[in-house]
């Protein structure tokens, strides 16, 4: 078994350092690269100090035990920083984000730093503040990590509303793979407390803990690697956005005066008038800013007419829309051969999963259903 560990401590250094490579080659690095970078190189301290561990190589194991050591409380602020710069705008992002890596700085200076201190010389006099913070941290630092995990699980939930108030298709933006990485981190979390708390209940040592702990984390390296290198950025308008958490309001409708209730029934009439008699939803890359622009009106105004206005979002309307257009072309003879796809991406559509999923949510049917129904 030992074998097998070893071929995977390998493998995943190997994928950890070809990563790093894409990602230092690239000229023009965003932010969020930059983010990945630090990311990746943690991990691969990681990686070394598990398998200078297996190995007992001492020299190699004092080189990697600080990085490998703050790994823990590092990671959920870094992953967190790194939702907000694909969303965000990166002037002052970091400074204003610091405040969040605190608690790494102070364990680095009084855990991590000492308790190498300690056992590279023996001194003495540190093994009890050593031993009391260990046994402290080692059960803080994991719960310390599902909490940011959750934060940034509900901070990704809200940039993803903020884009279906300013984009019609998000084929683009599908940071799917970031929510599923997120709860993939949180079950490995999950699973080495579960795994720490039944062995200090039971005093029972699971011998293939180690062993299920380094796979999972080299198959979690592989999947952030292969979609986090090719990650586009998505700047959402700052009016989207209060306190970095989007505007959204669909339980019910804000007051207004009299004035600005009449100015939003007109912009609503106009808008209608628009989306019936010069079709934009035809466009497949309409965003809030360019349907603004139709209206004569602001992106901004806009919004609050639909977010707040008339409760709805910017994607579910023009969605809407797509579907009657696509529903009332399966009724045209000259549509007849067409592949329901095809007469989707002929209506505004870009994503077969999108479309199928819209057309049911609006029709109630799967779009072949519907069109048998028809026949």
């Amino acid at each position: 078994m030992g074998l097998v560990l070893d071929f995977i401590l390998v493998t995943g250094i190997t994928v950890i350092n070809i990563i790093l490579f894409l990602l230092i080659k690239s000229k023009q690095k965003q932010l969020s690269q930059k983010i990945l970078i630090v990311f990746f190189v943690l991990l691969l301290f990681v990686s070394v100090f598990s398998y200078a561990n297996m190995h007992n190589l001492i020299w190699l194991l004092h080189i990697a035990f600080v990085p490998n050591d703050v790994t823990v409380v590092m990671i959920g602020p870094l992953l967190y920083l790194y939702i907000k710069s694909l969303f965000l705008e990166e002037k002052n992002l970091v400074i204003n984000t610091l405040k969040h890596f605190i608690p790494a700085g102070i364990y680095l200076i009084f855990i991590a730093v000492p308790t190498l201190i300690y056992s590279i010389f023996g001194v003495e006099v540190l093994s009890y503040v050593i031993s009391e913070f260990i046994a402290i941290t080692i059960k803080l630092e994991n719960v310390y990590l599902i909490l940011y995990l959750i934060l940034s699980l509900q901070q990704l939930s809200n940039y993803r509303s903020a884009l279906k108030s300013n984009y019609s298709n998000l084929s683009k933006y599908d940071y799917n793979w970031i929510k599923i990485m997120l709860i993939g981190a949180l079950s490995i979390i999950s699973l080495y407390l579960s795994i720490s708390i039944y062995e200090l209940l039971y005093k029972d040592s699971i011998w293939y803990q180690e062993y299920l702990i380094t796979v999972i984390m080299i198959l979690f390296i592989i999947y952030l690697g292969y979609y986090g290198i090719n990650q586009s950025k998505v700047l959402l308008p700052n009016f989207l956005l209060n306190e970095d958490k989007p505007i959204i309001n669909k339980s019910k409708k804000i007051y207004l005066s009299d004035a600005k209730r009449e100015e939003f029934e007109l912009l609503e009439q106009n808008l209608e008038s628009v989306l019936k008699a010069q079709k934009p939803y035809l466009d497949e890359d309409l965003t809030l800013g360019k349907l603004a622009k139709q209206l004569s009106t602001t992106d901004k105004k806009l919004s609050i007419l639909l977010n707040q206005y008339m409760n709805t979002t910017f994607y579910d309307l023009i969605n809407k829309y797509r579907v009657n257009a696509v529903i009332e072309k399966m009724k045209q003879e000259e549509y007849k051969n067409y592949s329901l796809f095809g007469i989707a991406c002929d209506c505004g559509f870009k994503s077969r999963t999108s479309f199928n999923r819209t057309f049911k949510k609006e029709a109630g049917s799967s779009p072949s259903v519907y069109k048998e129904n028809l026949s």
